[in-house]
């Protein structure tokens, strides 16, 4: 009978035990969901800067280590492992980035406005070394996170995972690069959410039993997840807001992200006017450049810096123009012929320049304010282009030619684009480069109305487009010359506009426009637009009528409204139909100044808004954004949720308990100072050796723990309460005496503070 009981006992223990393993490994199931969520978003940057099978085997390796050493070694030193391999990475990651040695001696203030800038909104795609700052970043939070959990501390385990997820949010990365697959960004969010709960309701589970008793975790835990979801699906859906209802015509698409530039679908011209200018010759006027393309959006790498009183031109010939902007509306762009080399007037001091060479201003322009620039503009011509050579820099080949500055390349993209050189016979980069311009010119429409594709949309537009506007007809340009090993970028800004005085053009926001640099070696950076003029013109033009005709406002200045709408001049066809012919003449609307050029003051004549800490879109209370306040309510509750979870599974009040045990508080009087220090000293024997029972005063609760070898400091202390409460008292110095003993016994049992206590 008893052998049965026996039996009986037996199996129920290892059914029990069957639960438990299977707690576990739904426990660990989550945490894998967990991880994968934030892992993706890192694995959709490494699709734009390579790297993508490094991060896999990063991550691989450090769960695989984290499964080894949770054996070896306790929590404390996995710890430190984890921070030194942070940390180590990104010293590797700042050392590799040019000048790093000198910025991490000198500028340790630009290392932490920068780590400051990317946790407020900075994607990572704008670092120049993406792909390294991505690998650094992963495996210290990938392998103390399973580490954690396969020593089952699993809501620690859910907080370092969680708030390596949090900085995905917090740099835009997750909604960004997801966005445009709203349902995948709903999915990355709720799974990443389920998982982290997962984890630490069914690691309650076992680690209390799992019993019916600890079912209310679940429910708990579930009921956080559905709140949770509620705030997710709106931030998720804000993302995917950025294709249907974002800035709607082609100016806010290309000039208000001061970091980037989404490519949209549809879009509407605006009729008012931005700005009017000054200059001998029409010029495009340059906003923006980009170099890293993600297949459906334009990046700058880098940040930009304070103007410091003149900047680098062309290394080749060139021509000064001089360019006197009346600001007539609220900008914060400071549009500037091509290459802008010094900045005249009050405006100066405001002035932001980007790696790239274009010109920002850091607050916003009011209307009627005025600022000079002067340009340096590349004169060379077609000879000159065709002679120019391969033998391009460094800085140049690494930033837009390398792998981290666009996807891979279909082979039928690659294909295309050959196809189309070799056809028309170009025997070198300028002649590639005509070719492409005249390629898209002529077999492409031009159109405001256009479906988005998904994918890569250089591709799309190449391979299965029909129409579409300049976004698309530049973007596809820069990435086949880009494919054909030819340095390229992308450029917005504005077209010249309507002339209304001799040497004074007036720029609308249907102006705005996207063309294409290509860089050439001893010469610099020459524009070419593969945008068909006429049909865009065209459409202007019968916007601008539309505006005048319903009275909109803002449409003319005082001597626009009696001048026609003037066109940009065509570039002059070759007499003889082929790139490399002897006879082409190619216009590149470049100056002819002179030495006539008038230098000038720029002037300031209004007032500063408000600096804005983003785009022109309009921030909300205190510069915030939209997106931002989303992103700020969404990092405040995965916080209170992270704290909550922290305090159900009594992270809290052991917290709680350690502060308790290392502050003694005000001094009051002596009997109650050397109380005090005593609960402080039973909290520590409590951590050390056991909690003292309950009918096993102080005195004793010290006396049977001496036989363990007991520090004769606490001794000391127990002697002294055993005194101030059941006998005389205690002096002011007997008090200090018993509050000083247990700090050094605290002090002894802190590994960071031991050394003090010697």
């Amino acid at each position: 009978m008893s052998t049965h009981t026996g039996s009986t006992r037996s199996t129920a223990t290892a059914t029990a035990q069957d639960e438990v393993n299977w707690y576990r490994l739904f426990a660990l199931g989550g945490l894998a969901v967990l991880t994968a969520t934030w892992v993706t978003v890192l694995y959709k940057l490494t699709q734009v800067v390579g790297g993508s099978f490094a991060l896999l085997f990063a991550v691989t390796l450090s769960i695989a280590l984290a499964a080894v050493l949770s054996r070896v070694i306790s929590e404390q030193v996995a710890g430190v492992l984890a921070a030194t391999l942070l940390v180590g990475s990104y010293l590797f990651y700042i050392l590799s980035t040019p000048n790093g040695l000198q910025i991490l001696v000198q500028a340790w203030d630009k290392i932490i406005a920068d780590t400051i800038a990317l946790l407020t909104g900075l994607t990572i795609l704008r670092l120049k070394a993406a792909n390294l700052w991505i690998l650094g970043f992963a495996p210290a939070p990938v392998f103390f996170s399973w580490f954690l959990a396969f020593r089952r501390r699993y809501v620690w385990s859910a907080v370092v995972g969680g708030l390596a997820f949090l900085v995905l949010i917090l740099t835009g990365d997750a909604a960004t690069y997801l966005g445009n697959q709203g349902w995948l960004l709903r999915g990355m969010l709720f799974g990443g959410t389920l998982g982290g709960i997962a984890m630490v309701g069914f690691g309650e589970l076992e680690r209390r039993g799992g019993s019916i008793m600890q079912a209310d975790v679940l429910v708990v835990l579930f009921t956080l997840m559905l709140i949770a979801s509620a705030i997710q699906l709106p931030f998720a859906g804000s993302a995917l807001r950025l294709y249907d209802t974002g800035p709607t015509t082609v100016e806010g698409s290309l000039t208000e992200a001061p970091g980037e530039t989404t490519i949209m679908g549809s879009i509407e011209l605006s009729p008012e006017v931005r700005f009017t200018a000054q200059m001998d010759d029409p010029q495009y006027m340059r906003v923006g450049a980009y170099d890293r393309f993600t297949g459906g959006k334009w990046i700058r790498t880098g940040q930009s810096q304070p103007y410091s009183g003149s900047l680098d031109g062309p290394p080749g010939e060139t021509e000064r123009m001089s360019q006197l902007v009346t600001i007539k509306s609220n900008l914060n762009v400071m549009p500037a012929a091509n290459q802008p080399v010094r900045v005249d007037g009050q405006v100066r001091d405001f002035t932001q320049v980007t790696e790239l060479g274009s010109l920002r201003s850091s607050v916003r322009f009011q209307p009627n304010d005025t600022y000079r620039v002067i340009s340096e503009v590349p004169t060379a011509g077609p000879s000159t282009l065709r002679t120019a050579g391969t033998d391009y820099p460094d800085e140049i080949t690494s930033r837009y030619l390398a792998d981290s500055s666009q996807p891979d390349f279909s082979n039928e993209f690659e294909q295309r684009t050959q196809e189309i050189v070799a056809e028309a016979g170009a025997e070198n980069p300028y002649e590639q480069a005509v070719a492409i311009e005249r390629w898209l010119e002529a077999n492409k429409e031009y159109s405001l109305e256009v479906d988005r594709p998904r994918g890569n949309i250089a591709e799309n537009f190449v391979l299965d487009m029909d129409r579409g506007y300049c976004v698309y007809y530049a973007t596809a340009m820069t990435m086949m010359l880009r494919a054909q090993d030819i340095p390229a970028r992308y450029v917005v800004g504005y077209t010249p506009g309507q002339q209304v005085d001799e040497n004074e053009w007036v720029m609308r926001g249907l102006n705005s426009h996207a063309w294409v640099e290509v860089y050439f070696p001893d010469v610099g950076w020459v524009k070419f637009d593969p945008t068909p003029a006429g049909p865009r013109e065209d459409a202007e033009y019968e916007r601008v009528s539309d505006a005048r005709s319903s009275g909109e406002p803002n449409v003319d200045t005082g001597d626009s409204a009696d001048e026609p709408l003037t066109t940009t001049p065509e570039p002059t066809e070759t007499t003889n139909g082929s790139v490399n012919g002897s006879n082409e003449t190619r216009s590149f609307r470049t100056p002819n100044l002179g030495q006539t050029t008038p230098r000038g003051d720029g002037q300031f004549n209004g007032t500063f808004a408000t600096p804005t800490t983003g785009g022109g879109g309009g921030g909300g209370f205190d510069g915030f954004s939209d997106s931002q306040r989303r992103m700020l309510a969404f990092g405040f509750v995965a916080m209170v949720g992270l704290a909550a979870s922290a305090h159900r599974a009594g992270v809290t009040g052991a917290v709680q308990r350690e502060a308790k045990m290392r502050w003694q508080g005000a001094r009051r009087d002596p009997e109650t100072d050397v109380v005090r220090a005593v609960e402080r000293l039973e909290l520590l024997l409590e951590r050390r050796y056991r909690p003292r029972r309950t009918k096993e005063s102080p005195r004793r609760y010290i006396s049977n723990l001496s036989v363990s070898g007991l520090d004769a400091r606490a001794e000391r202390v127990g002697e002294l309460h055993e005194k101030a409460v059941y006998g005389p008292g205690v002096s002011r110095e007997e008090a200090d005496e018993a509050v000083e003993l247990v700090d050094e016994l605290v002090r002894a049992q802190t590994p960071i503070l031991r050394r003090f206590s010697r």
